[in-house]
């Protein structure tokens, strides 16, 4: 693959996982159960922990749950789409998505603290560093 065709995929896998991380599920899962903007209740913090002090614990733990797997995801994509020895890819795929969670495009660039999809984007870099074959 030639300089120009790993930049484009990296540009790609960026900006899909900063897209992936801007899905705010503890403001979709507010909206399902109780009809209200999760930013607007509690710590105005859209994120597992306001989500637990507004809808309770099983909805917080599924949001903790979604929000860590985002995290994942945006490394796997990094490591299928644009895959390099040294794992840089993937760590800017889960920068990406961390970013998107703090910052996302579709709710006026008010979100989270990004400490879930952090502790996702972290856990897979450590497995893939040491677990996946280079």
């Amino acid at each position: 693959m030639g300089e120009g065709a790993i930049a484009i995929s990296l540009l790609f896998v960026i900006i899909i996982s900063y897209l992936l991380g801007s899905i705010s599920f503890s403001y979709i899962i507010a909206k399902k159960i109780k009809k209200v903007d999760i930013r607007q209740h509690g710590s105005g913090n859209a994120g597992a922990t306001n989500t637990l002090r507004v809808l309770g614990v099983g909805p917080a733990i599924f949001v903790l749950s979604l929000d860590i797997a985002k995290g994942i995801a945006a490394v796997w994509l990094g490591h299928a789409f644009a895959p390099d020895e040294a794992g840089v890819f993937p760590a800017l795929a889960g920068f990406a998505a961390i970013a998107g969670h703090n910052w996302p495009i579709y709710y006026g660039f008010r979100g989270g603290k990004g400490v879930a999809t952090t502790i996702g984007v972290l856990a897979t870099l450590v497995f893939y560093q040491h677990c996946m074959p280079v």
